[in-house]
């Protein structure tokens, strides 16, 4: 059974989403961004403005990946921040051209920003980050993903986290801080055991929310070695 967090759109081909440009704005942190159909809606999720609050005092001079962008919120964010360069990665075909609308919208240069289309890091150039920041799917329960959409909410297995977690090490220097967004509505217990499995040093940095059912947590990792 499909775990729903709001409606999604009538289905559409994903020419027509793109070439129509049928989108809204919302707005966040004070600034307006476009969403498509069939992307992740960042406004309507707290673990937003959280990773947002977050991540601020690291961000100045520093070279950011943005992993499962959606929109482009966190990677333009980082920009407005001082980030030296972003770069965006996302599974989803309409999220990346969304993430580039977004891109537009901010008139930043391919210097600035680059966005890829990739499962992890498999269309993603050889070089090293700073920062690498993945807000994961809470949901790892065996699930079949019908719609784009559906990967911002379920990651089956663990399936896609296992895969960034073995990447990722080939795209970290040393000092390399990896952030993953994720929350005690999820495995957590099995996502921690995925840490340790790896090889990673790994603390839960910051939690919010953690008076309500479902807190909000966000961990850092670094090189086990």
């Amino acid at each position: 059974m499909s775990i729903l967090y709001y409606k999604l759109p009538p289905k559409q081909i994903f020419e027509d989403i793109v070439q129509s440009k049928r989108s809204e704005k919302i707005r966040i942190k004070g600034r307006e961004f476009f969403v498509y159909p069939h992307v992740y809606p960042s406004d309507k999720f707290r673990t937003t403005n959280f990773l947002l609050d977050s991540i601020q005092p690291l961000l100045r001079n520093a070279t950011v990946c943005d992993m499962g962008c959606g929109m482009g919120i966190v990677g333009l964010f980082a920009l407005e921040q001082r980030a030296k360069s972003v770069v965006q990665v996302d599974v989803n075909p309409i999220a990346v051209e969304n993430a580039k609308a977004n891109i537009a919208l901010y008139h930043h240069s391919d210097k600035q920003i680059k966005i890829f289309e990739s499962n992890c890091f498999d269309n993603v150039p050889k070089q090293t980050f700073d920062i690498v920041i993945f807000n994961i799917p809470f949901h790892s329960e065996p699930y079949e993903i019908k719609d784009p959409l559906e990967y911002a909410f379920h990651d089956p297995n663990f399936t896609s986290t296992k895969k960034f977690l073995r990447q990722v090490i080939s795209y970290c220097h040393t000092k390399t801080d990896i952030l993953i967004a994720f929350s005690n509505k999820g495995d957590i217990h099995g996502l921690e055991g995925i840490f340790d499995s790896n090889g990673f040093k790994w603390e839960l940095w910051k939690t919010t929310n953690t008076h309500q059912e479902y807190d909000n947590r966000i961990y850092m990792l670094h090189r086990g070695f």
